[in-house]
Parts: structure tokens; C-alpha cells; sequence
């Protein structure tokens, strides 16, 4: 269509012809988007089509005006935010302004009036702004998110006097009061603590591209702050001008053109400017994008690439850092083992070889010595000297591995456990860690959904030792307990070392600790390690689960198996050592973790385990009650109550007294007596730190009862996170179950609580079948029916480690209803459930049944194998029509 047809052409018609032509413009980009296109390109296309529309629009708003070029004169047609980026995303609003000099008249406001609901009629979503050039400016002075608004404007047509002049009255408040608000603004992406809780962790199972750590807001707010300093607002310009090098350009870009695909392919998709890489989204991307069918092996692979990408898109706010430094150096002391002339102190942070480019080159060994300077002086590397080091990286040959200068700083770092978790972690941030030692560059992005890890192997390595450095902030007796451990370890780098390493098998596949052990050997040998340090690191290597699984899955009460335990450890400094490892370990897997009750039972093992290898007789605390715990319990109790804490202590056995604080012991002893006489007491304690309630409850045992608690749960769309449950020699039950609301994923509001009782009341009390409210709910329940994680299931007998019952072991994805579905279909199988440990972690369900058959073990195969096939047919969810 000419310009004259077109601007001939009548209102509906134009917008009829712009609608068709921005839907094939829009299938021509999801076409080369589809045939592998790079976001980027994608992003300037729909630009590019975008721009073509708004401005015939305003061309053909300005048609009736005789005096139109005049309007455009003095009026400026911007584009903001994205679209002004040149970053506009498929289905993202389309930002504009009008900004105009001098007054405003009835021209403008005919643009004004015409442009927007042209816009909305032809299908953007828009979001616009109308200013004079004053106005834009006495707001962007006064707010910081105006001020990013029109900082990032880009001229469509119109007036440049009118652009260029909010553009250079911009650039005057650099050094305002604003552009403090506008650092801090983006700062705040620095301190995830600050986030909402949903965006805090770059690894989360379920990110936002937008939003979370390592989303494009972090890139976002990286450029903020090199604007502010510098006046440049690409990646093009920091390059250019030298602020970047071509290695950090080419993988800040690359991280980020993998974001913006992954984002397009959503938009593409479900037609809508959704961020969130939902467990559905990532299978429809897991195919869309090349991955495979969308399985678990496929989907691991798609996230493996997207934590990989967002590791360096978080990067940016390290670039932007350094770019933005310019502080002075203050020379520090000697290394006792080497000369420390080129390593200097500049506000609080190490820097080396700055006023020598081949200070490095000289002497290889320093690209190590650097890190145990930070060690020492308790002080981080500078981004400079990160980026230096990644550009001698080159140096970190065979001979640098094999050097004995390399491994004594190597060794002097992991001595300093409370240290060495950062340093390590700044290590691997440089490419050291993995050049040093290329098991670990192995395992870098790695995800195993069939783990119970909620992070990549090689994030998970570096927050188990990091976990060390938060010992010293533990409370309760289990804290002391690895506080005085850890103060009085021999040799703390062989735990350093141990939980370095303890992992790096998964790099060759499922079966990873025999693997591991044999990097440990191989590594060892090529670093230069002692042969006793390396077969001392080998052995918490090889058996870095089996404190964790003995403690949680098996009855530590039995004295054989604890014997069993004590014999394998040898000594009680690899019990110290595994103690402390296990720790770590746990407080890696994920958020909230680590818990006093995991805690109780491996200080439980361990002490036993210790009293073995000492030479007592007896395993066991025989007078636990009488610790002064147990006065701590009895002087939160009414006075007359005092005396029945021994009896209940003993009741309830050592276990129960070390997995609870003496402030809910005393609760549950002032409730019994109200299950005496009732039937029923239920207890519900809020925790908004781990996102759960704990719920107690207190009644009589009968066959089925544990089936008939998990369906009440089920019922109300209760997700069961952990349990611990507990009989009295006189048939009280007390199970504590730790659980979260299934649709908030957090704690369980007063009604919601409320609703659980009265299910449990009419359930356990009034005769009512559970299964018939897990009925009524069921279609509420089957959203909620599929694992929130792609985890293969897996179902395990073991009839060694108990003398009367089998135990079942249990791994799938959590899902709510799971833990019903599995003793309900146990119990109608006529299994009696003697015991049950019930773990929920990182969206992961492990959990371990105790069971018998006819009062017997089940040894039969076919008997075990038709178990498994029926646990296997519920654990999977039937679809509901």
C-alpha cells in the first residue's frame, strides 16, 4: 500500500490491515524462532515490526492535521522500558511516550486521543506516558523508576530537539540525588535477602526468568549502575570501550540470548508474557528446544543449561562492580610462604599483579597464593583481579597441578574450614577450582532429579563446606555438639577435602561413590597428596551417606546395628569427621534442610557409636532423664505435673527426648492427659521461617491408624513434609508430623488447621471412613496429583537391618496424598506398619516402612515383587474424569 492509499485509508480498514499485518509479521519471527533463530534477533525483529506500526499509526493520526509536520517538529514518539531496549518480547506490553516541547495544544491532544486505542483496537497492550520535556524531567529528578524509564528511551519519530534534550537533562542528574536512589534500587538486586522469598535462589526448582536470581533483572540492574557511572547502557559499549573482555562479552551475551529463547518460546507458547519456568513449561520446552522427549533425563539437561546461563547472567553484577571501582591500594604484609609484593588491600577487598602484567606469568603458584591471601585476611578477591586470573588460567598446566607450592596453598586454605567455603566458592567464580582440579569441572551444572539435592552437584559441593562457617551460629546441643567437634578436629582439611570430593562420582553416572572414591585416589595422587590423607579422605568419601541413612531410615535403638555402624567408622576421629560431613552434606540439599530433629538423631547415632568404640558396655544413655534437659522440661510444667516427666521420658525413650526441645516435650505431656479422657489432642505450632506447621497428634493405637491420619491430610490438602511417631508401652500414640498447606506451599492457616481436626475428630473418633473425604476432595486433588519434581521412583527391600521387619524404602516425588496412597495400599494388603520414617526434602519423598506379614518378615520374592508393583500403581496417579 502506498503512503498516499494508506493515508487515504479509513479507520476499521487500517486497523484490520495492521491487525493482519502484525499477525504475519508476529508468525514470520516464531518461524525463525522455531528454526533456531537467537533471542536476540527474535527480540529485534518484533521490535523492528513494532516500530514500523506505531509509526504509520501516528503518521495516519497526524493525516487530518494540516499542520502535521509541524506537530512532529516539536514532539517526540519514544519507545520505554524493553521495547526502548530493542528487547521486546513477544508478548510483553508495548511502552511509549509523547513527549513534546512548549504547550499543549489541540493537535497533540488529537495524537494524543487517537494513538493509545489505535494501539489497543490492533492488539498491543500498552502502557503510555504524556510529557512535556519539563515534566519528564521533574519527575525522573524526583523517581528513580521515571528516571530508568526515560533514561532508557529510544526515539521513533518525531522531534530529536525535544529527545535529545530530556536525554542531556538526564545525564545532569548522574551525579544527583537520584541517581543515588536509582543505585540503590539496583543494588537491592545484590542482596537476595531483600527479594520476595520466590525469587531469593538462583537454583530454584521452579525460576522465574524475569525475576529471580540470575534473571534478567539482575542484568538489568548491572546496567543501571554502569550508567550512572559511565553513560553506557549496552553490552556492546562496554566491550567496545574496554570495560569487558571479549571472553566475559561473549559469555554474558551468550547467558543471556539463552534466557531471552527460553522466555520467546514461552510467550510463543502460551500466548501470554508468563516468566515462570513452571515443571509443565520446562517439558513443553524440553521438546520445543531440542532436549528430547520430556523426561527426566531431558528436562535435567534444559535446567542444567538455564542455572548455567543465569550463573552468568548474575555474573553481570560482578562486572558492574568492577567497572564501577576506583579505589586506592594499600600494600599488605609478606606470606609465610612467599613474597606478597604485588598483593595489595583496597577497600577491603585483595587485589594482585595490577602494576605488573606478568607478575602471575613469573611465578605460576601465585594464582593460588592470591586465594590463601583472602583466606588469611578474611577478605574477598576484587572483580579485577577475578578477571585477571581467569586471563592466566592458561597457566594451570600438569606441572601447576603436581606443583608442591600450589598444594601447600591449596592445603593452608582448607585448613581454614570457617574460611575456606567462600574462597573455594570464588575459586570456582574465577575457573580456578576447576582448572586445579577438572573432576570438579566435571560435575559444574550437573542436575540429578533422582538426588535429593534441590541444587547442580557442583553448587551443592560448595554450600556443604560453606555450611561449616554457619556451625558456629547452631543452638541447642546438637550446635555445641559440632561446634566443639569442629574447634577440636586434627586435621580439618580432610573434611574440606572430603566434601570437595564427595559428590564428584555423579559426573559418570547414577552409581557415583565407588566413582568418587576413585577420583579421590586419582586426584590425590596427581596433587601430591600424603597417601594416609588420601585414603583418610577416601573413606568419608565412600561412606558420606551412611551416617545420614543409618540415623533417619534405621532403628538406632538396635544395638547390632549400631555395633554394626561403630565397626565400619574404626575410629572415633572418622565418626567426628563423618559427623561433621553429614552435617554439611544435609545442609546442602536445600532450603530448610538441616533441622534440629536430623540433627538429634545423628547426635543420637553418634554418641552411641563413640560409647562403642571407647569400650562401654552399654551404647545407650541409660539415665537420659535425668539430664538437665529433663529439669528444663519439668520447670515449664505446673507444679503437680512436674513428677510425671521421668515416666513420660521413659515411655517415649531416648529418641523422642533428643528430637524435641524441652518446650514441646512439656506441651505434649500437658496434652495426654486431655487424650486420656477424650480420645483425641492435636497440637498445631506455626513455623514461617521453614514454611511449615507442626502438627502433633495424641491418641490410641489401632490397626490402620496411620492410614487414617495421612488420608485426614490428604483430604484437606495437607502435604506431609516429615513425620516421627511414637507409642507408649500402653498403646498413647504420638506422631508429630511436619506439614504445608499444598496450595501455598506454606504454613497452615488457623481454618485450615481447624478443618484438620474435624476430619480427624470424625475420622478417628466418630467411625467415619477416611477414604470417603479423600473422595470428596479427589477433584481438587488432582491438580495436586502429579510430583512437583521429576524423580524416578524407586522401591528398595532390605531384610538385614532389622531382626523382625522388612523395610521398605521408598523414593519418588512428593505429591500431595503420596504418603496416604502408600500405607492405605500397604494396609490393604494386610501389611501390619509397625514403624515409619517419613521424609520430605527438596520436593523429594525418601521414606522408610518397617513392616511384617503375619507377625513374619516377607523373604518371598513374588510376595515383595506384588508389593511393588501395587506401592508403584499408587505412588502413579490415576487420572480423573
Amino acid at each position: 500500500m502506498g503512503v498516499a492509499a494508506f493515508l487515504q485509508t479509513d479507520r476499521q480498514a487500517l486497523v484490520e490491515a495492521a491487525r493482519a499485518h502484525l499477525d504475519a509479521h508476529w508468525q514470520e519471527v516464531r518461524a525463525g524462532h522455531a528454526a533456531g533463530e537467537s533471542g536476540q534477533n527474535v527480540l529485534r525483529a518484533l521490535t523492528q515490526g513494532a516500530d514500523e506500526v506505531v509509526k504509520g499509526i501516528v503518521e495516519f493520526g497526524l493525516a487530518p492535521l494540516a499542520n502535521r509536520r509541524q506537530v512532529l517538529a516539536r514532539a517526540s514518539v519514544c519507545a520505554l522500558g524493553g521495547y526502548g531496549r530493542a528487547e521486546l518480547s513477544p508478548c510483553s506490553d508495548l511502552d511509549i511516550c509523547l513527549l513534546y516541547d512548549g504547550q499543549f495544544d489541540s493537535d497533540l491532544e488529537a495524537l494524543n486521543s487517537f494513538l493509545v486505542p489505535f494501539l489497543w483496537d490492533i492488539g498491543f497492550k500498552t502502557g503510555y506516558a504524556l510529557h512535556s520535556v519539563a515534566e519528564a524531567h521533574e519527575l525522573a529528578r524526583t523517581d528513580p523508576e521515571v528516571y530508568t524509564t526515560y533514561a532508557q528511551a529510544r526515539l521513533l519519530l518525531g522531534s530529536n530537539a525535544a529527545y535529545s534534550r530530556l536525554k542531556l537533562l538526564l545525564a545532569g542528574l548522574r551525579n544527583g540525588p537520584i541517581a543515588d536512589a536509582v543505585l540503590a534500587m539496583a543494588r537491592r538486586r545484590e542482596r537476595p535477602a531483600e527479594l520476595h522469598e520466590s525469587y531469593r535462589d538462583l537454583y530454584a526448582p521452579e525460576p522465574n526468568l524475569k525475576e529471580s536470581v540470575g534473571g534478567l533483572r539482575d542484568y538489568h540492574a548491572a546496567l543501571w549502575m554502569i550508567h550512572l557511572q559511565h553513560g553506557q547502557l549496552s553490552l556492546d559499549d562496554l566491550s567496545r570501550l574496554g570495560y569487558l573482555s571479549a571472553e566475559e562479552h561473549l559469555e554474558l551475551a551468550d547467558g543471556l540470548d539463552f534466557l531471552w529463547r527460553l522466555r520467546n518460546e514461552i510467550h510463543f507458547h502460551l500466548g501470554k508474557p508468563e516468566n515462570a519456568l513452571t515443571f509443565a513449561v520446562q517439558k513443553h520446552l524440553c521438546v520445543a528446544m531440542g532436549y528430547g522427549e520430556a523426561s527426566q533425563p531431558g528436562v535435567a539437561r534444559l535446567m542444567q543449561d538455564y542455572y548455567t546461563a543465569a550463573r552468568r547472567v548474575r555474573g553481570s553484577l560482578r562486572l558492574a562492580e568492577r567497572v564501577c571501582n576506583h579505589d586506592g591500594a594499600v600494600v599488605i604484609e609478606a606470606s609465610e610462604f612467599d613474597s606478597a609484593v604485588g598483593i595489595e588491600v583496597r577497600d577491603g577487598r585483595i587485589y594482585a599483579g595490577a602494576n605488573d602484567p606478568n607478575w602471575f606469568a613469573e611465578s605460576p603458584p601465585r594464582v593460588m597464593e592470591v586465594f590463601w591471601a583472602s583466606v588469611r585476611r578474611n577478605l574477598p578477591i576484587s572483580s579485577a583481579t577475578e578477571r585477571t586470573i581467569r586471563e592466566h588460567l592458561y597457566l594451570v598446566n600438569d606441572a601447576f597441578r603436581a606443583s608442591d607450592v600450589v598444594l601447600r596453598f591449596f592445603l593452608a586454605i582448607c585448613r581454614r574450614p570457617m574460611q575456606a567455603g567462600g574462597t573455594l566458592r570464588q575459586m570456582s567464580a574465577t575457573g580456578l577450582l576447576g582448572a586445579y582440579l577438572p573432576e570438579f569441572a566435571a560435575v559444574g551444572g550437573i542436575v540429578r532429579y533422582e538426588d535429593f539435592h534441590s541444587y547442580p552437584v557442583d553448587e551443592h559441593t560448595l554450600r556443604a563446606v560453606e555450611a561449616l562457617n554457619r556451625i558456629t551460629s547452631l543452638e541447642g546441643t546438637v550446635g555445641n555438639m559440632l561446634q566443639k567437634t569442629l574447634e577440636h578436629l586434627r586435621d580439618p582439611q580432610i573434611l574440606v577435602l572430603a566434601l570437595l570430593f564427595h559428590d564428584l562420582g555423579k559426573a559418570g553416572g547414577e552409581e557415583h561413590v565407588e566413582e568418587g572414591v576413585r577420583i579421590v585416589r586419582t586426584a590425590g595422587r596427581r596433587m601430591g597428596l600424603p597417601d594416609e590423607d588420601i585414603e583418610r579422605v577416601a573413606f568419608l568419601v565412600q561412606y558420606h551417606m551412611l551416617m545420614t541413612h543409618t540415623s533417619m531410615y534405621r532403628d538406632i535403638d538396635d544395638p547390632e546395628l549400631v555395633v554394626q555402624f561403630a565397626e565400619t567408622m574404626k575410629s572415633t576421629d572418622n565418626l567426628r569427621h563423618l559427623m561433621l560431613l553429614s552435617y554439611a552434606d544435609l545442609s546442602a540439599v536445600g532450603p530448610n534442610v538441616w533441622t534440629e530433629w536430623k540433627g538429634a538423631l545423628l547426635l543420637k547415632l553418634y554418641l552411641r557409636a563413640e560409647r562403642h568404640l571407647q569400650g562401654h558396655v552399654s551404647m545407650s544413655d541409660e539415665a537420659f532423664w535425668q539430664q538437665p534437659k529433663a529439669a528444663a522440661v519439668a520447670a515449664l510444667l505446673p507444679e503437680g505435673m512436674r513428677s510425671e516427666v521421668p515416666n513420660h521420658l521413659q515411655s517415649l525413650g531416648e529418641r523422642y527426648f533428643y528430637a524435641f526441645p524441652a518446650v514441646a516435650i512439656a506441651a505434649h505431656i500437658e496434652s495426654i492427659g486431655p487424650a486420656r479422657r477424650d480420645g483425641l489432642s492435636v497440637m498445631s505450632v506455626s513455623h514461617e521461617d521453614t514454611g511449615t506447621s507442626e502438627l502433633t497428634i495424641i491418641t490410641r493405637d489401632k490397626h490402620g491408624l496411620f492410614a487414617e491420619i495421612a488420608g485426614s491430610f490428604a483430604s484437606q490438602l495437607v502435604d506431609v513434609r516429615g513425620a516421627m511417631l511414637f507409642t507408649t508401652p500402653d498403646g498413647l500414640v504420638l506422631d508429630c508430623f511436619s506439614v504445608s498447606d499444598a496450595s501455598t506451599q506454606g504454613p497452615l492457616s488457623e481454618e485450615k488447621v481447624e478443618d484438620v481436626k474435624e476430619v480427624l475428630r470424625a475420622v478417628l473418633l466418630g467411625g467415619d471412613h477416611v477414604q470417603r473425604h479423600v473422595d470428596q476432595s479427589r477433584r481438587r486433588l488432582f491438580a495436586l496429583l502429579q510430583p512437583r519434581t521429576p524423580v524416578p521412583t524407586r522401591i528398595r527391600f532390605d531384610n538385614t537391618a532389622s531382626r523382625r521387619d522388612t523395610l521398605i524404602d521408598v523414593e519418588t516425588g512428593d505429591r500431595t496424598g503420596l504418603l496416604y496412597d502408600m500405607v492405605r495400599t500397604l494396609a490393604d494388603l494386610g501389611l501390619d506398619i509397625v514403624s515409619a520414617r517419613i521424609v520430605t526434602d527438596a520436593r523429594r519423598a525418601r521414606d522408610s516402612f518397617s513392616i511384617r506379614l503375619h507377625d513374619k518378615k516377607i523373604d518371598d520374592v513374588a510376595t515383595q515383587r506384588s508389593i511393588r508393583e501395587s506401592l508403584e500403581s499408587a505412588i502413579t496417579p490415576v487420572v480423573v474424569t
